[in-house]
């Protein structure tokens, strides 16, 4: 049995917005992960501090994202899970951002922290496509 972090947010923002949140580097960078990298096969690695993950992407809907966790470091929890965003337009000017990650083993530690991780750069990517400010792991605050 593996088990699975569902959540769901409402974003004042167009489509075409938030597909580039999350269907980019430079948009990565703004919301999650300010250390993205993108290899020459596509891949994408996300650092958190002393942990990173490598996903490759999977063919998806031209407004969706769908990846497989295919390397990692100092993270063996994520290793083969999938991560899915979703867009679904509610009109012009606002969008329905649904994300799914799945094949955790257990819920364990890395899990928990997953659970709220994925709550806190929700966040991040609300205010990156409102306000074009996210705050990504890794972002130089101003003193």
């Amino acid at each position: 049995m593996t088990h699975t972090i569902e959540t769901t947010i409402e974003v004042g923002a167009s489509l075409a917005t938030l597909r580039a949140a999350i269907g980019t580097p430079e948009g990565f960078r703004g919301w999650l992960a300010a250390d993205t990298e993108v290899d020459a096969a596509g891949r994408y690695t996300f650092s958190f501090g002393p942990r990173a993950v490598t996903f490759a992407p999977n063919p998806a809907a031209d407004r969706d994202v769908r990846m497989t966790c295919v390397h990692e470091r100092e993270n063996p929890d994520w290793l083969g899970t999938e991560l899915a965003i979703t867009l679904t337009p509610l009109d012009a000017d606002r969008t329905r951002v649904e994300l799914t990650h799945a094949g955790y083993r257990e819920k364990n530690d890395t899990f928990h922290r997953s659970v709220t991780g994925w709550t806190y750069f929700l966040s991040s990517l609300a205010a990156y496509a409102t306000t074009g400010k996210g705050a990504p792991f890794g972002a130089k605050v101003a003193a």
